[in-house]
């Protein structure tokens, strides 16, 4: 057996372990979801009244909520816990409670490879103290989710406690899951899809911990939700986005939450774990995929390439899996393909039907975007002349509303250049610039010691490492 046959079969064994883990998880986030989430509209109203004064008042919502139960986050933690708990969750860290409307709508984020001896996973937990920190400042009022695993390899039983207090301070709440029995990139991609238990939510919107807000993201929850009367109800709950040759990228969804539906997800990976036991490598079959073959007219569709059979990035992983879900099994989403906005619908028959399919829908609702990418700022031809790599296709919402900072692009594996123009527009410049501004700040805001305008002499060198690999390899 060659040693890549035995580095993919290794990563199979992986995933089957993952799979089980997440199972496990799927449990406690249950209890978590009918005990401590109930309880998250208070305590988020406290820790955001902390957090909130110096940034603006917090907006109620108008929304109904559904009767909670009346545990606290310290009785649910506690009964978890009997029940051999693979997650903590964090303590309120204000003194007193007072009860309140809990927000309908939620962010969550994942990191992996937490490692006492390896510091490349601070990035990530920058990034998403970036991003809380934006949204809060754009006029967000959801909550704030992160789902950690430490890596197997630490001596660690809890996230260090620096990070919690900085998480804690931006009212951003921790779920540590179990140690995995292995790690990689293709096995925590699974932890995305624990969006889909967190029921206490009307809408979860999940973003890879590599991305920041360019503005108030909001505005999707708002666009599917019926019961906000400011704006019309143009989304799906369930809402993915299309790239130029996968139907999806869950670097950013969003998804309606529900017991059924968390059900659905995993008897689909109960499923295909089964199935992978009597396949020949590379355990998948390009045919079927998930679960459903596709037939006359039927086929799935990026923003330059169409196709019918379950080739594309990450079909076999996360992408796969997520557009398989939301569209052949809960048939009810909104896909996002370069300018236009598919809306699916659920009917009689096996296949979801198309609602709509139109040009421009976002771009209205879209509020002031706090930095431009990929030239959007000129015009194709000039653009062109810069740049060969045409991405003028992320040049609309929603790829216009966050600058996803993939692969080697992340700011905190490049050098820090001060002297480069802030606002440049070129790639994502400025959005990188921006990275380290807004760190710079929050640094001093929270105390957190970093010396960003010696970057390049202090962290550099410590950020290269790539922790759990680059993508879902097989």
């Amino acid at each position: 057996m060659t040693f890549s046959k035995v580095a993919l079969t290794a990563t199979f064994l992986a995933l089957i372990f993952m799979w089980y883990g997440n199972f496990q998880a799927a449990r406690i986030v249950h209890d978590h979801s009918s005990g401590g989430l109930s309880n998250i509209g208070a305590y988020q109203s406290g820790v955001e009244q902390q957090y909130t004064k110096g940034v603006g008042r917090i907006h109620a919502h108008e929304a109904n909520q559904r009767t909670r139960t009346k545990k606290t986050t310290q009785d649910a933690v506690q009964s978890v816990t009997r029940k051999a708990t693979i997650l903590r969750t964090t303590k309120p860290s204000v003194k007193e409670i007072t009860p309140g409307l809990t927000p309908p709508y939620a962010y969550a984020w994942i990191i992996g490879g937490v490692h006492e001896d390896r510091f490349a996973y601070k990035g990530f937990l920058w990034t998403i103290l970036i991003s809380a920190n934006l949204l809060r400042k754009l006029g967000s009022t959801a909550d704030f989710w992160v789902y950690v695993r430490l890596s197997p390899k630490s001596k660690l039983s809890d996230l260090p406690h620096e990070d919690r207090r900085v998480l804690e301070l931006l009212g951003i709440r921790v779920v540590l899951l179990d140690k995995p029995k292995m790690e990689s990139f293709a096995q925590i991609v699974y932890d995305k899809f624990l969006t889909i238990n967190m029921t206490r939510y009307k809408r979860v919107m999940f973003l890879d911990s590599d991305i920041i807000p360019m503005t108030n993201l909001d505005y999707f929850f708002h666009l599917s939700d019926p019961d906000y009367s400011l704006l019309p109800t143009l989304l799906k709950p369930n809402f993915i986005i299309a790239t130029r040759e996968e139907p999806c990228n869950t670097g950013m969804f969003m998804v309606e939450p529900s017991y059924d539906a968390y059900n659905q997800y995993i008897n689909i990976v109960n499923i295909q774990k089964e199935r992978a036991k009597t396949l020949p490598y590379p355990y998948f079959d390009f045919k079927d995929g998930w679960g459903h073959s596709f037939g006359p007219g039927d086929y799935w569709e990026g923003i330059r390439k169409k196709g019918n059979r379950w080739k594309f990035h990450a079909s076999h992983s996360d992408q796969g899996l997520m557009y398989y879900f939301v569209k052949y099994v809960r048939k009810e989403v909104s896909i996002a393909i370069g300018n236009r906005i598919q809306n699916w619908k659920n009917c009689s028959g096996d296949l979801p039907v198309m609602e709509s399919d139109t040009h421009g829908v976002l771009s209205k609702y879209q509020g002031n975007l706090l930095r431009l990418q990929y030239l959007c700022d000129i015009s194709p031809e000039e653009a062109l002349k810069r740049d060969a790599d045409d991405n003028r296709w992320a040049c609309t919402p929603p790829y216009n509303s966050v600058a996803h900072f993939m692969g080697n692009t992340k700011p905190w594996r490049r050098k820090f250049d001060f002297r480069r123009d802030k606002d440049d527009s070129y790639r994502q410049f400025g959005a990188r610039y921006m990275w380290f501004k807004e760190l710079d700040q929050l640094s001093d805001t929270l105390g957190m010691g970093l010396d960003i305008q010696r970057w390049n002499q202090k962290y550099l060198s410590l950020m290269k490492d790539e922790l759990l690999g680059g993508k879902a390899e097989w």
